[in-house]
Order: structure tokens, then C-alpha cells, then sequence
């Protein structure tokens, strides 16, 4: 059978396809173009000459900040300076001598507004340099003020002396004085002597404390309230379900829930009569 003379409309497609590439890319979709091994490593080059304007900005501003303008590396920043004999620009982290006088004369508000700094910045450079703030209400403390704190409340010495209420506290738990309580009692040996003795409710009647500073007075010296009653002994335990429990609610001195409850917790039924 002989061949058709027509052309494969597959064939001219194909060879449509490669006349429109290059023949690198022929060969390479052919598969007979083996690409060249590229070199590992950095290539050197010599660096191009320093400029005239490069020059004119070295020690104005910051080593980084020409390396980052002029597209060199620092290394190459600092021997350019050096060789020119250039001193460093002032970092703008380092406080002047200048800067440093304004603490202790103004606000530190006032000090980032003339300094061109963030207040938090001023506030921690203040701090570590060891300068109170600058406060124009604030006025020195006097001794006859200071003799008032303990004494009376808080609010009293801020009214008398015109210091802030703030000052006020800060001032009297530096000096270490306890906050004044017209409502407290002091506690007198005589009040210890009860503590344990009498009812709690009876020893805070008697001294004029409150029940919970009388409580915690008590526990805190490790004394047992005499009004609670004490745990269950054997005997009234062995009482349980053999009469009803009111009456052995009388016989042992105990509320009549706390004697249902004491039988239920030991499972003894109710007693009932035959």
C-alpha cells in the first residue's frame, strides 16, 4: 500500500512551534543541549570609585545610613572615613551635655518637645540618671507636716498641708506610719486575756472590736472558740437511732440538725417506736 502524499497536520504543527524558537531552545526541548556549569562562589569585581557627593556626607550622618545611600558595605563605610580622616557623626541616642542640664528645670513633656525625643525615652534616661521628676505643684515636705501623718487621716493632712492625696500616702508609707482609723481599736493584753475564754461574740461585745477582727485575732493565736461544741464522742455516737432524735438532742447538748446529720453520715436509721 503505498503512502499518502498529504502531510500530517500534526507534523506541521510541530514544525510550526520550533521555527517560532531559538535553536538553544530547540536543543534544549530536543533534549541535546547540555546548559553550561555556572561558576560557585561570589565573583569579584573591583568597586567602583568613590564619589564626590559619597565623600561630602561621610561623618554627617551615620556609618549605616551611608552604607544603606551609597550601596557599600560598612566595612567599606568605616576605612573610606578613617582614610579621609573624618570623625564619626554623633550617634543621636547619646544625650548632649546640654540635653542632660534640662532634668530637674522642666516637665520631661517639655524636654521631648525641645529635644526632639519620645517621652517614654526621656522618662527612662531621667530615671537612670537619678533625676526626680520636675513636678511645678509639688512643694518640699516640713517636719510639722510630716508630724501630722499617723496621726489623722489621709485626706485631713492633704487638706491641711495642700499636698496632693497621692503625696500624702506615698509620704506616710515612706516614713512607715500606719494609715489612721478613727474606728480602730487597739488590742490591750487585758483584750488578749479573753481571746479563747469567752464566745468570740461576747469578747467583741466587751472590747469593742468587731467579730471578724476578734476571729482572726483568736486564730491567729491558735485558741479554740469555747462556744463550739466539741467533736462527737464514742458514747453519744453508740445514742444514735435508740430514741428520737430530739431527745437525744437533750441528752447530748447538740442542735437537732446536727444530730440527724451526725446519724445520716453513719447510715443509722431513724428510730421509730414497736
Amino acid at each position: 500500500m503505498a503512502r499518502s502524499s498529504k502531510k500530517s497536520p500534526v507534523v506541521d504543527a510541530a514544525r510550526k512551534f520550533l521555527a517560532s524558537k531559538s535553536a538553544r531552545e530547540v536543543e534544549r526541548i530536543l533534549g541535546r543541549w547540555k546548559g553550561k556549569r555556572r561558576r560557585r562562589g561570589r565573583i569579584l569585581r573591583a568597586s567602583k570609585p568613590w564619589e564626590r557627593w559619597e565623600d561630602q556626607i561621610l561623618g554627617k550622618e551615620q556609618d549605616p545610613v551611608v552604607a544603606r545611600k551609597t550601596g557599600r558595605t560598612l566595612d567599606c563605610v568605616h576605612a573610606r572615613r578613617r582614610k579621609l580622616g573624618i570623625a564619626a557623626a554623633p550617634n543621636p541616642q547619646h544625650w548632649t551635655t546640654k540635653e542632660m542640664a534640662l532634668f530637674g528645670t522642666m516637665t520631661d513633656a517639655e524636654i521631648a518637645r525641645r529635644t526632639g525625643r519620645g517621652l517614654p525615652g526621656v522618662r527612662v534616661k531621667r530615671r537612670m540618671s537619678g533625676f526626680e521628676p520636675c513636678n511645678p505643684i509639688w512643694k518640699p515636705w516640713h517636719k510639722a507636716e510630716m508630724a501630722l501623718l499617723g496621726k489623722m487621716t489621709d485626706v485631713e493632712v492633704a487638706r491641711r498641708t495642700g499636698h496632693p492625696r497621692l503625696s500624702v500616702k506615698v509620704m506616710r508609707i515612706k516614713l512607715g506610719r500606719r494609715y489612721f482609723n478613727p474606728q480602730y481599736v487597739a488590742w490591750l493584753p487585758e483584750h488578749d486575756a479573753l481571746l479563747g475564754k469567752l464566745p468570740d461574740r461576747e469578747v467583741a461585745r466587751r472590747t469593742g472590736h468587731s467579730f471578724a477582727a476578734t476571729r482572726t485575732r483568736r486564730i491567729g493565736r491558735g485558741l479554740r472558740d469555747p462556744s463550739v461544741r466539741p467533736d462527737w464522742s464514742p458514747r453519744e455516737d453508740r445514742l444514735l437511732g435508740t430514741a428520737p432524735d430530739a431527745e437525744i438532742a437533750l441528752r447530748v447538748n447538740r442542735t437537732l440538725s446536727g444530730v440527724k446529720s451526725r446519724r445520716k453520715d453513719f447510715k443509722i436509721p431513724a428510730w421509730r417506736p414497736k
